[in-house]
């Protein structure tokens, strides 16, 4: 049921049906509207299978889960109760991510069995979920969870590869045939599927104290779920922490994380997916006023690469000073003090040559805010002195970084330190992490989050416009996702290079600016340096005017990793991002989601020579009305935005 903090509309159900026979071997349950059905079986081990439009997608697959203390769920199960259920609410999220509201409808089965467990099956109409739940008391050491995914044959993936478990998360999405997924490869969540010509994304949420899922593959196209093992005392720093021979103890009398399995029929219907949201616990919290998004100047991308000054740039006192002077001239409501402030082991003591508190008392006389980098290692030696001394310094957010692992104890990290920073009203930013998975509801003081392959990989290497395409219709499904965009060195092909100091982006200026409008972050970074925003003034006054959280959105046009146009409310004004994978594209945008009345529409698209020089970009500004019908074109590598303010 709906935790009490949680808002809610007023006309909410729920509606519990009798007690089915606990003689039944098979349940079947569909989604509200009918056309996804999932069968439960619990003869011989428990298992699942899926159809969509009466077309099967996920053949029979075992799910269960063992402990070192020989309990088990799911093998050889015996049922005692199996009951029915529905829910039709809607949701009001303290961050607008995507929607300012979020329906929250599904049919519900679940079967109580003697051992004392149960698992729980939702069935929404973009998807199935389903979870383990013990009523057994005491904790013990975690064995196996088979978490399977039998997918038919032919089934195609968008695979997120990793090399192993101990990694911040950013991979690339490799279009590959489900059966070409070995045994012993590895790949993170979320990862996206397409079975019988329907997608399937799987991903999960409400991961608490337990290790994330990841995926390995079998040559007949079934994918299995693995775990990290758990990490034994030792200091990450000193390079003590290891992984220990077990997946971890957990508590058996408790609920296990949900398994998502995201359905759309088309592209453009993957956004029509909050399942990560609606799933996770509802928000612990119960004053957010001072939760703000917006956006934040950011400094490691660009190496404090200033010019025209006349100081030294750097991590000192004056840079961080400017920092806070170009936000206030550009309305952007923070800067972040990324690594250098402090060492990484100590993090309650600032280094020489830049005095934090006076960088706050002066960004805040400019009504700018201040925001801290630290490791999390230097951290979690003590959350409380930590963020106690932040809130004392008046830092108002923090970047968390290098966890790099889902054990149970670095999810358990998450968890405390979420919960000691909304105590010191600090917001959070997580980075080396991995994927979303239901803490930004709980704790929706965690804005955003790494765990993607973002803007900052063009240090050392080519992110591609076609990975841009891929990450809205597959990373960002599980929730905010902290690309920092904002590049003002662009390059195609042709010109661009890997320097570590002066990056650059392999997309054109206007496909940049795009991702303030299609990426959600309800913290958005501007990643390159003040004075070269100053250079071309237009740039940072145009994105500092676009919204980082949304009441409304239209998805117009969408192809992974081709093409993506949506549509953004925010009040009574629409935003329009549009990008291109390496081809170019023309796309015709219907206006008829408008109000009623004129709009003045701004417009940023790719200059005439932006296939040749990336970095030229266009501006126009024109009156539009409800129905009127605008012509993009964009480059290979380009795209295009507008804003459209109501008059």
């Amino acid at each position: 049921m709906l935790h009490p903090l949680a808002k809610h509309s007023l006309v909410a159900a729920f509606i519990l049906l009798p007690a089915l026979p606990a003689v039944a071997k098979t349940y079947t349950l569909k989604s509200p509207n009918g056309s996804i059905a999932v069968a439960v079986s619990t003869d011989k081990n428990l298992s699942y299978q899926v159809k969509v439009d009466d077309q099967s997608i996920i053949k029979p697959s075992d799910i269960s889960m063992s402990f070192a203390d020989g309990t088990n769920f799911g093998i050889k199960p015996q049922v005692k109760k199996a009951q029915r259920s529905s829910v039709k609410e809607t949701l009001t999220p303290v961050l607008k991510i995507r929607t300012a509201k979020v329906d929250n409808h599904y049919n519900q089965l679940t079967i109580d069995f003697k051992k004392g467990y149960s698992v729980t099956f939702r069935a929404f109409d973009e998807g199935v979920a389903y979870r383990f739940e013990g009523a057994t008391k005491g904790k013990a050491s975690l064995v196996e969870e088979q978490a399977n995914f039998n997918f038919v044959e032919g089934t195609f993936a968008y695979f997120p590869f990793e090399k192993n478990f101990k990694t911040a998360t950013q991979p690339e999405f490799i279009p590959i045939q489900a059966k070409s997924i070995d045994e012993d490869e590895l790949g993170s969540l979320p990862a996206l599927f397409v079975a019988n010509g329907v997608n399937v994304l799987l991903t999960e949420t409400d991961l608490q104290s337990y290790p994330g899922l990841w995926l390995r593959g079998h040559s007949d196209g079934h994918i299995f779920g693995v775990h990290p093992k758990d990490l034994n005392d030792g200091d990450e720093y000193k390079g003590t922490e290891k992984f220990t021979d077990t997946l971890g103890t957990v508590n058996k009398d408790r609920t296990y994380p949900w398994r998502i399995i995201a359905i759309a029929r088309t592209d453009a219907e993957l956004f029509n997916n909050q399942m990560t949201f609606t799933l996770a616990e509802p928000s612990r919290l119960k004053d957010t006023s001072w939760i703000k998004p917006g956006q934040i100047a950011w400094d490691w991308y660009n190496e404090n690469n200033f010019k025209g000054v006349d100081f030294v740039a750097g991590i000192n006192t004056q840079t961080y000073k400017y920092y806070a002077d170009f936000a206030a001239k550009f309305n952007i409501e923070n800067i972040l003090i990324d690594d250098g402030w402090s060492t990484q082991d100590d993090i309650l003591h600032v280094l020489p040559g830049i005095d934090v508190q006076e960088i706050v008392k002066y960004a805040n006389s400019k009504g700018v805010n201040v925001q801290l980098w630290v490791p999390y290692y230097g951290l979690d030696k003590d959350l409380e002195a930590a963020f106690k001394l932040y809130s004392e310094w008046g830092i108002n957010g923090v970047k968390i970084d290098f966890m790099n692992s889902d054990s149970v104890k670095r999810v358990d990290f998450y968890w405390r330190a979420a919960a000691m920073a909304a105590k010191y009203k600090i917001m959070v930013n997580f980075h080396g992490s991995y994927k979303p998975a239901g803490i930004h509801r709980t704790y929706p003081n965690v804005m955003t989050r790494e765990g993607i392959r973002g803007l900052e990989n063009n240090k050392w290497a080519k992110v591609t416009s076609t990975h841009n395409l891929h990450l809205p219709f597959i990373r960002m499904i599980a929730g905010p996702m902290d690309y920092t965009p904002g590049a003002m060195r662009n390059a195609q092909e042709k010109n661009h290079s890997i320097v570590w100091s002066r990056p650059m982006s392999l997309t054109t200026r206007a496909h940049q600016i795009a991702m303030y409008i299609l990426y959600e972050s309800p913290l958005q970074m501007l990643a390159d340096t003040p004075t070269s925003y100053e250079a071309e003034p237009e740039i940072p006054t145009y994105i500092s005017a676009i919204p980082t959280v949304w009441d409304d959105y239209k998805v117009l046009h969408a192809s992974i990793g081709e093409y993506l146009s949506i549509a953004r409310r925010n009040g009574d004004n629409w935003y329009i991002g549009a990008m291109t994978n390496t081809q170019k594209r023309g796309l015709a945008i219907n206006l008829d989601f408008l109000s009623n009345g004129e709009y003045q529409m701004i417009i940023i698209q790719d200059g005439i020579n932006a296939e040749r020089f990336a970095e030229d970009y266009k501006k126009i500004i024109k009156t539009v009305s409800r129905g009127d019908t605008v012509t993009i074109d964009m480059v290979k590598n380009g795209g295009w935005a507008a804003q459209l303010i109501k008059k």
